[in-house]
């Protein structure tokens, strides 16, 4: 028989009973009694009791890799780690996050203070740059964008004129985001959203009228709210057939008002296509903010276990940790780059109008100008070759968490930053919650007729989601940003 897997983790719920989870191959089952005391027995070295426990438990057990010899559980990860990096060095798509102007109409106390007096535009200069920049990616199928800044609504001739130039190059080019402090999102932009084939939109909203007026002033300190609120309405009775989502930027100062403002838009915008999700906000050594307001791994975890616990609000992707294996973003990719808007090159948009921390750019030949970050980020930062991380039970669900952090905590030796996943200190109360999710969706399935519970008949059964097929995803997907 095999020994116990080190990616197991055998609790118990109250409410619900006892549980083992394996990390690795995302695999959760509900133990009665007597199993649960067999997998105690297992963990501790010990054989199952019998006859109490068949076979078929066992033979269970090592097929979804709670049983596992730890060279299959490393040869697990070398492939986990092949899949990674052929997604990170794929080819066949360019990701974009183009900043056409840093220049913002806002002062927002945890932004880019550095670069916000910077009312540069893209020019034409640059955008033809940025287009045969573009164009050199020769192997290059597909093309993904993302509009950031800054505020790109300043700029919004250049993203209508480097759109058309895209679509020209790349026909199927479709599915572009646009992050906004939602301010200048007037009618005549709104109406354009479609044939900029911009499908999905990201507003902040960070707490009350009073208090979101408080933090993302005008630069003249005039209020926002009550003008970004008229837009998001403009937004959702048009025509657009996007995706918007309000981002609220979550602290000590202002968690204990998130749950109201969820609730508010939710119903004003009822059965429109919105979303309102909690933001972290990431900054950087020494920043004013982060020390006054920053909201640590713990107390994230436990604004979101009590939101759910209170108020019924199950946070993005829900508790159930997925697989983060690859845990790829655009400062990961090959060919991903964030793009400021004199051309300059980042491979991050947390960098964004550091100088030191640019690439290269659109003007240069060769284009890049800095092999060193450039490596730091794309190889310095891969988790599969930090031991450490290799060790660590939650490395299959967290991937090694963001990479910009991990980069300038053990390259820079920048302090007060944790690039680890909540997971990792609160992996049982993320799964006890999911299951008081997944009781109350098959109550309501059986009560609809729409299926039943898998069956403990056995005395055991899976309780993780079903997995579902999935289209191939552009490995160069943006994630969502800290505007």
């Amino acid at each position: 028989m095999k020994p116990w897997s080190r990616y197991n983790t055998l609790f118990r719920s109250e409410r619900y009973g006892w549980f083992l989870h394996n990390t690795l191959t995302g695999i959760m089952l509900e133990l009665d009694e007597p199993h649960k005391s067999a997998a105690q027995s297992l963990r501790n070295g010990l054989p199952a009791a019998e006859p109490l426990i068949d076979g078929g438990f066992i033979t269970a057990l090592e097929e979804h890799g709670f049983l596992a010899e730890p060279s299959e559980e490393k040869l697990k990860l070398m492939e986990l780690g092949y899949q990674r990096n052929a997604a990170c060095f794929s080819t066949g798509y360019v990701g974009l996050t183009i900043c056409p102007t840093l220049a913002c109409n806002f002062a927002c106390p945890y932004c880019f203070e550095h670069s916000q007096s910077d009312a540069t535009v893209m020019d034409n200069g640059t955008i033809e740059a940025l287009i045969a920049f573009i164009k050199k990616h020769n192997d290059a199928r597909h093309l993904s964008v993302s509009w950031y800044g800054g505020e790109p609504t300043l700029a919004f001739s250049v993203i209508e004129t480097l759109t058309e130039k895209f679509i020209e190059a790349f026909p199927d080019y479709a599915d572009a985001g646009i992050i906004t402090n939602g301010y200048l999102l007037d009618q005549a932009k709104i109406e354009r959203l479609d044939d900029l084939r911009i499908t999905s939109v990201q507003i902040t909203l960070d707490g009350s009228e009073q208090t979101h007026n408080q933090r993302r002033t005008l630069r003249n300190g005039g209020a926002t709210y009550e003008q970004i609120l008229h837009n998001i309405d403009i937004l959702m009775d048009s025509s657009w057939k996007g995706q918007c989502a309000v981002r609220v930027n979550v602290d000590k100062t202002n968690r204990h008002e998130y749950v109201t403002l969820h609730k508010e838009l939710l119903r004003r915008y009822k059965g429109r296509n919105l979303s309102v999700y909690p933001g972290h906000v990431n900054t950087f050594e020494g920043h004013d903010y982060d020390q006054q307001c920053g909201i640590c791994n713990s107390d994230w975890s436990t604004f979101q276990f009590d939101g759910y616990r209170k108020d019924g609000i199950t946070p993005r992707g829900g508790f159930y940790p997925g697989s983060g294996a690859h845990n790829t973003c655009i400062a990961t990719s090959h060919q991903g780059y964030v793009v400021g808007p004199k051309g300059e090159l980042y491979k991050c948009w947390e960098d964004v109008g550091k100088q030191d921390m640019v690439i290269g750019s659109v003007h240069e030949e060769p284009f890049l100008t800095s092999p060193e970050l450039l490596t730091r980020y794309t190889i310095g930062t891969d988790p599969h070759s930090d031991s450490e991380c290799l060790e660590c039970k939650v490395f299959p669900v967290c991937g090694g968490g963001c990479v910009n952090k991990r980069m300038r905590v053990q390259q820079f030796g920048e302090g007060g930053l944790d690039y680890c996943s909540p997971l990792k200190e609160s992996l049982e109360q993320y799964l006890d919650l999911y299951m008081d999710v997944w009781h109350t969706n098959q109550i309501c399935s059986a009560v609809l007729g729409k299926g039943s519970a898998p069956s403990m008949e056995k005395g055991y059964r899976m309780v993780q989601p079903e997995k579902k097929a999935e289209a191939a995803k552009n490995p160069l997907e943006s994630l969502t940003s800290q505007e």
